[in-house]
């Protein structure tokens, strides 16, 4: 990270420890409308505008190493194969034979030489191209060279794959911003999958997404973990360009050795704010990425149906070689789950009370506004908002330039 960065958010992180008033920049936040949560037009809008036209995190360079080692992406309603080349190359295809419509793998991940429909055998290399149609002779002034698959647009930055579905959209590098040099330190290409564990949870996704942008609720809600570890008054927040941002939080002194990792889990180019903090990336639109030193998580929030979101946490750990990884990481990820656990029990009952009548818009605070933000940028990626959903414009000139 920049050292001007850093020492900024140290300076920020020291004041908040100390001050006792509002801070002298807050303004009021803009209610968040609660039609948001439950309206399905709104819904309806997300998904043509939101998860079909964004870039979204697909997975890591570690899980497809081998020339032909591919995996499914069906996140966006739309079935994606991601696959590596034999030539080193990752591309993006439907999942759809030009022929009739089937899929040419089945498996939601595996190695393949080709890529071969089971309905009819149609065949496709790893760069998509068609290479052998049975009883070609049946098709007249068949044309192989334009039926390859069709692509669909894959991109990495630091070893993570995103793939997008709009070809109009900017590079994925454009699309991050200032969070390819705020993260870089995290060096994703020494790193590797540790696993994944998913929460079906019964809200609407945006309710998860707000959940993870603020320690607000740390006291409450993780009194016996979170809150021993943490000390909320230090919060500092950054609203970043394309709906992203950036939240710390310091550790307390007295516990940041004990909850490092051992020399052999650690990763050494993490530098020493990321040590003595909880510094986490709002990666738009639905990422949650505290980033660590040792096992981390990305918080993906994906939503299944309007009142259901598939929380998947997808672990990651610097590269430990052969065997099985280090018993600290899975140690790490099962206490993790006692904080998931408490962050999802209070969702199913936030949903029930913004569906009934007394529901009203939420007031959050200065100290939330990266709600305010992240729920901005979903407006201006959908365009035309019904204007009982609109969020206000009003904190716009807060967002840091890139």
């Amino acid at each position: 990270m920049d050292q001007l960065l850093e020492n900024r958010i140290r300076a920020e992180l020291a004041d908040g420890a100390e001050r006792t008033q509002t801070h002298p920049d807050a303004v009021p936040v803009p209610p968040i409308p609660i039609e948001r949560y439950r309206d399905p037009a709104f819904f309806e809008l997300e998904n043509e505008r939101i998860w079909a036209r964004s870039w979204l995190f697909a997975g890591h360079e570690s899980e497809l190493r081998e020339a032909g080692a591919y995996k499914l992406f069906t996140r966006s309603g739309a079935p994606i194969l991601i696959v590596r080349g034999h030539d080193g190359e990752l591309r993006a295809f439907y999942n759809a034979c030009r022929h009739r419509g089937a899929p040419v793998v089945r498996d939601d991940c595996g190695v393949a030489k080709r890529l071969t429909c089971q309905y009819h055998s149609w065949s496709y290399d790893t760069t998509g191209d068609l290479k052998a149609v049975p009883d070609a002779r049946s098709f007249a002034e068949l044309d192989q060279g334009s039926l390859g698959l069709t692509p669909v647009r894959c991109e990495t930055w630091q070893g993570f794959i995103f793939v997008c579905e709009d070809l109009e959209a900017g590079s994925l590098q454009d699309h991050l911003g200032p969070l390819c040099d705020q993260m870089q330190e995290i060096d994703g290409t020494r790193l590797r999958v540790l696993g994944r564990q998913h929460h079906r949870i019964d809200c609407n996704w945006k309710l998860l997404v707000d959940a993870f942008l603020e320690v607000y609720h740390i006291r409450t809600v993780h009194p016996d973990n979170a809150a021993l570890l943490y000390d909320d008054r230090t919060v500092t927040v950054a609203m970043l360009p394309n709906g992203h941002s950036r939240l710390t939080v310091a550790k307390r002194p007295e516990l940041i050795e004990f909850v490092a990792p051992s020399a052999a889990a650690d990763n050494p180019s993490v530098g020493q704010l990321w040590r003595e903090t909880s510094t986490s990336f709002g990666i738009f639109p639905n990422i949650v990425a505290p980033m660590d030193t040792g096992a981390f998580a990305w918080l993906c929030m994906w939503p299944d149906g309007q009142r259901a979101t598939d929380l998947e946490l997808v672990w990651f750990a610097p590269e430990w070689g052969d065997g099985d990884p280090l018993e600290e990481h899975s140690m790490r990820m099962a206490l993790f789950e006692t904080v998931m656990a408490q962050d999802t029990a209070n969702m199913n009952a936030i949903q029930r009370s913004v569906d009934s009548r007394g529901a009203r818009p939420f007031q959050i605070g200065w100290h939330e506004r990266l709600i305010h933000h992240f729920h901005r940028a979903l407006d201006l990626a959908i365009g035309d908002v019904p204007p009982v959903c609109a969020v206000s414009s009003a904190l716009d000139d807060r967002v840091e330039p890139g």
